[in-house]
């Protein structure tokens, strides 16, 4: 079922990029390449549509944008390398992995300045056998854009990462919170933007999402029980969020409240977050995101419920500092534009992650730190393209019940990405 409608999903998006590829490719430089030079200047828009130049330029009807800085085509494709030893003493195993961790292909639309549309497919952990193995290619985004003409109000429609948690990485694995917490269906946005550079937004969507994404996480074990089958049959899931940048673009605060639909009571979750960089050293930057949970249902058979939280630091120091066009969310455009703006960076990052003593309860073991240290190094740029090389080591321990064998340890990881935005 998965494959048919990633197959009946290549209509459109196949259309789309015939219509993005006849167009002049008069961006694209010519060769021969040349090194990386660590300049202001480094970062390419990820998206070239001019609104202004696009009104004067003539396209048949007055004010009529013209379809080639309408439409923007572009991707990206990352190959990995891991080393991975897990346990300790005897017990302990060493293993290796060549795999494809993303193929992305997505076309932006940029209509006018108060409508665009962003599709993406996309194709994850191909090869590697620890994250599934699934070739199949989906429709990772589809989404309609809004913002109501001379007002602050604006509509998101579609299937995102819905507007819970930051997530943002200078790393090549994924945050800790965005394992156990991304929130990712298809669902509707209503916000407005409040003097003071502060976003406020509800999204509503179906089903019991989340929640869902932490059983599959792998923090809590193996042992872990599934959770109750829920028959969702209402858009009855939904998320209050807001951020503020209280002093412009150096500090800025989020924090959202989260609650589905389960079993026996609602799955309400909190999520706080902060970035900061200083004025006068805007390389080095600090980010933290808390999640807490604070309503969940009884595990079957233990006839309480366990309340999780989890939290990731990071501290990175950038050597080449840029503006980011896009800097909520870890959709494509905000990934392709962190990307894009921090061409070389080094980072540290602690993960904290508290299982509300459900391993104790059953025995079992769970995620309890990660420790991880690394870097990204763009060696390659050249107009709207950029090939860039990440490399990180990443320590994990846990917390294991003493009912538990000996043959569960920490894993030390040490992951290497070659990286090409086009």
């Amino acid at each position: 079922m998965k494959r048919r409608a990633a197959a009946a999903a290549l209509g459109p998006f196949l259309a789309l990029s015939a219509l993005a590829s006849a167009l002049p490719a008069a961006g694209i430089a010519a060769w021969p390449p040349r090194l990386l030079t660590f300049s202001p200047g480094l970062v390419r828009p990820a998206c070239s549509f001019d609104p202004a130049a696009a009104q004067a330029a003539p396209a048949g009807a007055p004010g009529e944008p013209k379809p080639s800085g309408m439409i923007n085509l572009s991707g990206f494709l990352a190959g990995d390398a891991r080393w991975r030893r897990t346990g300790q003493g005897p017990a302990a195993a060493t293993t290796t992995d060549l795999y494809l961790r993303a193929f992305e292909l997505g076309v932006e639309a940029d209509v006018v300045d108060w409508l665009s549309a962003t599709v993406v497919l996309n194709s994850e952990w191909i090869g590697d056998p620890l994250n599934g193995d699934d070739p199949a290619v989906v429709v990772d985004e589809a989404h309609l854009d809004i913002t109501v003409p001379r007002t602050p109000v604006y509509l998101v429609l579609g299937k995102r990462i819905q507007p819970f948690g930051q997530f943002e990485t200078y790393l090549a694995t994924d945050l800790l919170v965005q394992d156990a917490y991304e929130t990712k269906a298809v669902g509707l946005t209503a916000g407005v933007n409040v003097p003071g550079s502060t976003d406020l937004s509800l999204t509503v969507y179906k089903g019991r999402v989340r929640s869902d994404h932490l059983a599959r996480s792998g923090l809590l074990g193996p042992d872990a029980p599934d959770l109750p089958e829920t028959n969702v049959g209402r858009v009855d899931s939904w998320i209050l969020s807001a951020i503020s940048s209280p002093a412009g673009d150096d500090w800025r605060v989020s924090a959202a409240l989260g609650s589905e639909p389960g079993a026996g009571r609602r799955l309400t979750t909190l999520n706080v977050g902060s970035y900061l960089s200083f004025p006068w050293h805007e390389n080095l930057q600090f980010n933290a995101e808390y999640m807490k949970a604070l309503r969940r249902d009884d595990v079957p058979g233990l006839g309480r419920s366990f309340l999780e939280s989890a939290l990731s630091l990071t501290v990175a120091y950038e050597l080449v500092t840029s503006e980011i066009e896009e800097t909520e969310g870890r959709n494509y455009r905000a990934r392709k534009s962190r990307r894009l703006a921090h061409p070389t960076v080094l980072a540290v990052r602690f993960e904290a992650f508290d299982d509300g003593s459900l391993a104790a309860a059953l025995g079992a073991w769970s995620v309890k730190n990660r420790l991880s240290a690394g870097g990204r190094y763009t060696f390659y740029e050249r107009g709207k393209f950029e090939t860039a090389l990440s490399l990180e080591y990443r320590l994990q321990t846990l917390r294991v019940s003493p009912a538990q064998d000996g043959s569960v340890g920490p894993s030390h990881e040490v992951t290497m990405r070659l990286s090409l935005d086009f």
